[in-house]
């Protein structure tokens, strides 16, 4: 195989490779004070694990109706802060499958009356898959949709940047020894 070929099935590789791109469950917390819930509100993708910490001086039990059935499935008791054991947290997981897109009140009560109420926006964290041969866009989206553009986030694309650059260097390549070989 001729040395042009070679570039040639190199390039034809490297344009056919996926990217790849992951992310991992994160955790989202909450602070849970005498006066006040930091924040008070959330957005989250599910495969989120909510954590509630308390550090106030009283019991707090934090209540979700998860299947919108009017019915508290989720009761969570939080000790207060400074308890002997680790009581002074809660954890919720947002499991795949099991909870739909949309809002929801998480109750939170102290002494079993109403202290507090989380605004909870879940978002199902939805991959969208496009083309590999696409160079101005990833393998991937990831709720791009959901991305605010005023809050400076915006949708990095360094894997097609080093693609392109790779198919820069070796069409340079492929055309230096086309030249070569025709002096």
């Amino acid at each position: 195989m001729t040395r042009g070929g070679t570039l040639v099935m190199m390039i034809s590789i490297v344009l056919m490779m996926p990217t790849a791109v992951g992310h991992g469950a994160s955790d989202f917390q909450f602070i849970m004070r005498n006066q006040s819930l930091q924040p008070s509100e959330a957005q989250l993708l599910d495969n989120t694990t909510m954590i509630f910490y308390n550090v106030a001086d009283s019991n707090r039990t934090i209540l979700l109706d998860s299947n919108g059935d009017g019915l508290d499935d989720i009761e969570c008791e939080v000790g207060p802060y400074n308890a002997s054991a680790m009581t002074d947290e809660c954890r919720i997981w947002i499991e795949p499958g099991k909870w739909e897109a949309g809002e929801y009140g998480i109750k939170i009560m102290s002494n079993d009356t109403l202290w507090n109420t989380l605004k909870l926006v879940l978002y199902l964290d939805n991959h969208t898959e496009s083309s590999n041969f696409d160079l101005a866009g990833p393998g991937y989206s990831f709720n791009n949709d959901l991305i605010d553009s005023s809050s400076g986030m915006t949708d990095t694309k360094v894997a097609n940047v080093y693609q392109l650059s790779l198919l820069v260097l070796l069409i340079s390549g492929l055309l230096l020894t086309l030249r070569r070989s025709e002096n």
